[in-house]
């Protein structure tokens, strides 16, 4: 097409026809701008197709990363119900001075010394922001929501962080009252007694605040799970 242009072009000015030339020099320019107004829409388009490629790399990983923590959530808060419910079972024997189950109160009692640990300090949200990636992500609202599941995983690990140091001083009791290597009691007056009937309800408190908290996550990694698959869809 630009050679015919130039081919006319010649023939115009041979001939002495200054019109028809600016007609065909301006029909080159035309052509000219066309061709880089196509080159870039071309290149505006790989452009905006690596960055949605890469925006679903992220949201996939996203995905993958919250449903790992959340398989994890699940198996920490089956140990934390179970104890939470071993702990209000022993109060009740206390409460009731069943010494008939003097030894359920002991194998209970052991377990005063366990605890649920998720321990994790996740810095999805944060490595966003490091990397840049965040800024390929569109659905801000899926940002928020992974910045409120990180709150809400600070809130778990302050609670277990709690736990931890609680079991410390009982464990030093169990040690005078208790034989480990066999699980038998040496003294039920003190197991029987105020104080540990105040352990376990104190331990059963910690393990209900443990499992409101685990459910507050499981729910937010779900909703953003939803969130991310309706994105990507």
């Amino acid at each position: 097409m630009s050679k015919i242009f130039r081919q006319n072009r010649r023939n115009s000015l041979t001939e002495g026809k200054a019109g028809n030339y600016f007609k065909y020099a301006l029909g080159e320019i035309i052509l000219v701008v066309i061709g880089i107004l196509i080159a870039l829409y071309i290149n505006n388009y790989n452009s905006e197709l690596i960055e949605k490629k890469a925006a679903i790399s992220s949201y996939k990983n996203i995905k993958r990363q919250i449903n790992d923590d959340k398989d994890a959530i699940h198996e920490r808060n089956e140990q934390n119900k179970q104890l939470y419910e071993m702990y209000l079972y022993a109060s009740d024997i206390i409460e009731q001075n069943d010494r008939k189950k003097t030894d359920i109160l002991g194998q209970i009692a052991l377990g005063l010394t366990e605890y649920s640990d998720f321990d994790r300090s996740s810095t999805i949200y944060q490595n966003l922001l490091n990397s840049g990636e965040s800024k390929l992500l569109k659905n801000r609202d899926i940002l928020n929501q992974v910045q409120k599941l990180e709150e809400i995983y600070i809130f778990i690990n302050r609670l277990e962080k709690i736990h931890s140091e609680v079991v410390i001083p009982i464990g030093f009791e169990l040690v005078k009252y208790m034989k480990f290597i066999d699980g038998s009691v040496r003294e039920p007056e003190k197991l029987f007694g105020i104080d540990f009937q105040n352990y376990f309800i104190s331990m059963h408190g910690i393990c209900d605040k443990k499992k409101y908290a685990y459910g507050l996550a499981i729910e937010k990694i779900e909703q953003i799970t939803k969130l991310i698959e309706d994105e990507i869809k």
